[in-house]
Order: structure tokens, then sequence, then C-alpha cells
């Protein structure tokens, strides 16, 4: 079994403003060219604003998170004007965002306008009933309840995608969550499977994909990486839908955690491993020095992995042949330099 990307845009949700629409509290926009531009290369948008969508018009008085005191959970909020506590939208934007899901369960990952009362991912400012900030722990609402819906879609804010490292990060996110339901939940896609194989079960397509993406998931966190395996491994204690959940649950907050250099050094050198009984001694040389070099910061990524894949036929080990790790990377896809 070989993952291969899908050939069609990925389907992701985005805060309408970040698509230069002009749906703002003050009649304007926050158009990302970022998103624009650059990530509609392989995403396919589905722009919501839910502000507008519940009525509030534009322009509009704007709203903020309100809360009774410091240090309240981010969900013990309220959504009201700012002039005018008593425009409450808490519940039409809760229902809003339920009654959107049908919609989104199609969608591989989602892209939020930051600071928003309503789709902040982090760090919204609250307020006290007098109209003194209290804190920056805020969470917009309509996130909040994609969150609770959806707990292990990627989301990521629309400003933090101009940062190459978490724009690369996301895109991880997004092909790995997209793949698990192209492959795992039996998904129409473009995986592919050796000639004259039968769709294995599923739990046998959980254990795969863990397998396919082992090395990439130890370049983001050996330690737990380690720990799903012992699930799988254990896989016979569980339901298959709890199977499923739980690693799909596992795989996506180990994806969260930006690949180090130093972790994936050490995938490479896995990777390297599988190769070298087929290597003379001058490739092996060249192909070791070439991993130190990245692991020093002298040499890019891609081009370990470019060497690596040249090497690759050459091993009838079908489990090298099924790393994710080793397929093209966001940055050798021109998804991660922006100018």
């Amino acid at each position: 079994m070989r993952i291969t990307p899908r050939q069609s845009k990925i389907p992701v949700g985005i805060s309408q403003c970040a698509m230069g629409d002009p749906v703002r509290y003050n009649g304007g926009h926050k158009h990302s060219k970022v998103c624009t531009q650059l990530l509609s290369q392989c995403f396919e948008y589905v722009p919501l604003c839910p502000e507008v969508a519940i009525g509030l018009g534009i322009p509009r008085k704007p709203i903020h998170l309100l809360v009774d005191k410091a240090g309240e959970p981010v969900d013990a909020v309220r959504v009201v004007g700012v002039e005018d506590a008593s425009v409450d939208v808490t519940a039409p934007l809760r229902d809003y965002a339920d009654s959107v899901v049908p919609q989104l369960e199609r969608v591989r990952g989602y892209i939020l306008m930051q600071n928003s009362p309503s789709c902040g991912l982090r760090g919204v400012r609250r307020y006290l009933d007098n109209g003194h900030g209290i804190d920056s722990e805020g969470v917009g609402l309509f996130a909040l309840r994609l969150r609770q819906h959806f707990p292990d879609l990627p989301m990521e804010e629309v400003g933090r995608l101009n940062n190459s490292e978490l724009r690369e990060n996301f895109l991880t996110r997004v092909f790995a969550y997209d793949a698990w339901f192209r492959y795992v939940e039996g998904e129409e896609g473009d995986v592919i499977w050796s000639e004259g194989e039968r769709m294995p079960s599923r739990i046998a397509r959980i254990i795969d994909f863990y397998t396919a993406y082992k090395y990439l998931l130890l370049a983001h966190n050996q330690e737990a990486t380690r720990e799903l395996g012992r699930v799988l491994a254990d896989s016979k204690s569980m339901s298959e839908d709890a199977l499923a959940l739980a690693v799909r649950g596992r795989i996506m907050q180990i994806l969260s955690r930006p690949a180090s250099r130093k972790d994936r050094t050490n995938a490479l050198m896995h990777s390297q491993g599988h190769l070298k009984a087929f290597l003379d001694r001058r490739e092996k040389a060249e192909l070791q020095q070439l991993i130190e070099e990245y692991r020093l910061g002298r040499k890019p990524l891609s081009a370990v992995l470019t060497l690596l894949r040249h090497y690759l036929p050459r091993s009838p080990n079908g489990f090298i042949h099924s790393q994710v790790l080793l397929a093209a990377e966001p940055a050798e896809l021109g998804l991660c330099d922006f100018h």
C-alpha cells in the first residue's frame, strides 16, 4: 500500500474575511495572499462568516467576549455587544456552529481569523461587564464549538500562516487528516494497492496507516510515536471505532508538534538503515554525510529526501517504500516560501 496525495484540491474551511470579502464589522476585510494565492494551489475553500450568518449585518456594532472574572474556563463566556451588553449573540453563534456541522464534515482543515470573538483560536481578549479587559485567554465561540465537534481537525489562524514553519506544519496535518479519511475510512481517493490486492479490513488499514506514517511521526515526537505503537499492539482490547478514534487523535496530536531537526535526523537515519544493504561504500558515505550536513543546518531537508528517493527503488522492502516521510514535503511542493 502507498498513500499518495489527493489528485483534486483538499476542502478546507476559512474565515470569509481572509478571502478578501468585506464582511468584517467595519465593512472591511482581512485578505490573506498566503491563503488565496499560495495555499489555494492545493486547497478548495469553504468560506464562512458566522457573524454575518447570524444576521449581524455589514457594517455592525462590534462584539467581544465577556466573563464574570479572571481565570474562567474558555467555554464560560458570553459574546455580547461592546457598546450594549444586552446584545447577546452567544446562543446564535453556538447554534450556527452546530448547524454547519454537516457542511463541514467534508473539510480537512480550517483557517480562522485571529483575535476574533467568533473565530479566534487562541489569545482572544476577554472583558468584564465594566468594559475592562481582564485577560487574553479566550477562544472565539464559533472556533471553540468547531473544536468540540471536530477535535482532531487541523486548525490554524490566518496570521500564523505567514510563518513558513507553521504553514508547513499545518499543511502536514491537513495532508495527513485527508489521507486518513481516504484510506482508513474508505473514501474515494488515490490510494494505490498492489496488483490483485483486496481492500484490507478497517483495523488492518489503521495499522497500515500508522506504519506508513511511522517515520514522519518519529520526526515530530519519538516518545509519543512509540506510545502509539504500544496502543496498536494492544488493539484487540479495543473496539474498531474506539481504536480508530484513539489512533487518529494521537496521530494528529503528534503532528501538531513541529518536527525538530534532531528528531528529523533520527527518522532519516532510520530510513538510511533500510537502504544500507543496497548501497556501495561510496554511496553509504555520501548519504551519511548528507544527513549529517542536514543535522548541522548546512543542507535542506529536500536534499536528503531527494537522495533517499534516488536509492529507494533498489530496496524490495515494502515498509520503506510506504513511508510518507519520503514523499514530497510541502516545501518541495513550493507551498512554504512566499514573497
